[in-house]
């Protein structure tokens, strides 16, 4: 199977997941299945609307441009990170999906879009700090990747989804 039809797959997966899970908690959810850009599901609740972006694995890390999250610029191969970009509007919340091998494996971790660019963004850092702010192999990527590891703090925070759609307004 090649890999993009695989990503396709455990994305439409993911969110079919994530629109189950809400629906179990008494939440109405519908999936966009990758027609609306940085959005791929809107829970709603008692007249209220949430976006979430939804981002699936089955195994590894989670890829990110990491210049999304962070003004870089390059002084020749070194990548210098000048600030953290502005968070998109709306407060976006990520879910994300460990897809099991089995019906009840799988795994959720659902952090709010500052959270998330908090922890890329040090990561990034981390991991240029350790190679002396060049990468080794491509000097001019920006690619990052997030483990489901790295959000252990954030698992089944499904308080998350219910705490914004009381907030939201109607």
């Amino acid at each position: 199977m090649p890999r993009s039809f695989k990503t396709q797959l455990a994305g439409q997966i993911g969110e079919s997941l994530v629109v189950a899970e809400l629906g179990r908690r008494g939440i109405v959810a519908t999936s966009f299945t990758g027609n609306v850009p940085d959005i791929d599901i809107l829970a709603y609740r008692d007249g209220r609307t949430i976006a979430l972006q939804v981002k699936a694995l089955r195994t590894g890390s989670v890829s990110f441009d990491a210049k999304r999250f962070m003004q870089i610029d390059f002084d020749g191969d070194r990548q210098i990170v000048t600030e953290q970009a502005a968070k998109q509007g709306g407060g976006l919340i990520y879910v994300f999906v460990g897809i099991g091998d089995a019906l009840g494996n799988d795994e959720f971790y659902l952090i709010e879009d500052h959270q998330l660019r908090r922890l890329i963004h040090d990561g990034h850092m981390s991991w240029l700090a350790k190679h002396g702010g060049i990468r080794p192999r491509n000097p001019q990527s920006t690619h990052t990747g997030l483990s489901l590891a790295t959000l252990e703090a954030y698992r089944d925070n499904w308080g998350l989804i219910e705490n914004a759609l009381a907030e939201a307004q109607t």
